[in-house]
């Protein structure tokens, strides 16, 4: 870098990475190990909406939105995670979304709302007519289109969730996902097939379980609560690791060390290793200056 009266600004990586730590979970074997838990729950499972509940907080990628559902954002939401029902002050909502993730590009700030119902519950009656079912979740999600389309919740919602002035300063452009129902119902009937295809509009997700997979693009996504503004880790997955890139989040949460002891698929070793380096990436992430960061620098 030339300076403008020709000198040379030196950059430097102000952060260390520690050699041979102890490994993650691989993104194949957790790939594996929680498609089985999440097929087996499918089967065994399909009307027990906390359920499902308990397993997208345990494994956030399965989650679509993280990077926006239309489109794919390069930037992670804030707070690095999944927010699982949060509860909100104010008021907004007559009811909560069961997830919410905060995701963003370079021009917009795209919250995404996301509902789920029991896998068992039918979009068509057997006489191929939308069901009351169906009917209810789709209402919900427009009762969050209207909310937020009155600048006045806007604001709240930005008091709500503690959204830093820089993200205000973007297009408020939320979203919406209703993941509901499975595949047979539809899958070989055409006709049905044709009219699910034209019960939502243009900016929300219908998607049911069966299409749900972990997004090898969120192995470091972590789930929060969030009560008055605080943001809470519950969950880290096995696949988690620290970055210069991230590092940030560390200080937008709380609990994140706590959370590290009650990881599943996780050594000890990784583990012990996770909380001792906790401190570090905590206070390199609250540096206004953190140097020269490269993105494949993980531990």
């Amino acid at each position: 870098w030339i300076s403008e009266n020709g000198g040379v600004i030196m950059f430097e990586r102000k952060y260390e990475i520690v050699p041979n730590a102890p490994a993650h979970t691989s993104w194949d074997d957790y790939s594996k190990i929680s498609l089985k838990e999440y097929r087996n729950l499918l089967e065994t499972a399909s009307d027990d909406e906390t359920a499902f509940q308990h397993f997208f907080e345990e494994n956030p990628s399965f989650v679509p939105g993280a990077f926006e559902l239309f489109g794919s954002s390069g930037h992670y939401p804030y707070t690095q995670s999944l927010i699982t029902q949060p509860k909100l002050d104010g008021g907004i909502f007559n009811r909560v979304p069961d997830f919410i993730w905060l995701a963003q590009d370079s021009l917009s700030f795209t919250p995404v709302l996301i509902e789920i119902e029991k896998p068992n519950k039918r979009t068509f009656t057997n006489a191929a007519i939308q069901s009351s079912d169906f009917t209810q979740a789709l209402g919900q999600l427009q009762e969050w289109m209207s909310l937020l389309s009155i600048p006045e919740n806007i604001l709240q919602f930005y008091r709500c969730f503690d959204i830093p002035e820089w993200m205000k300063k973007k297009k408020f452009a939320p979203q919406y996902g209703l993941i509901y129902g499975r595949r047979a119902e539809y899958e070989n009937n055409s006709i049905l097939l044709g009219k699910r295809a034209q019960l939502v509009p243009p900016n929300v997700m219908l998607a049911s379980f069966d299409r749900l997979q972990p997004d090898p693009k969120g192995q470091d996504l972590l789930c929060t609560s969030l009560s008055h503004g605080q943001y809470t880790v519950k969950t880290i997955p096995p696949t988690f690791r620290y970055s210069p890139m991230t590092a940030d989040n560390l200080s937008v949460v709380n609990g994140f060390d706590r959370a590290i002891t009650k990881m599943n698929h996780c050594s000890d070793e990784r583990k012990n290793f996770l909380i001792k380096r906790y401190p570090y990436w905590e206070e390199y992430g609250s540096l206004d200056n953190k140097g020269v960061m490269n993105s494949s620098d993980c531990e």
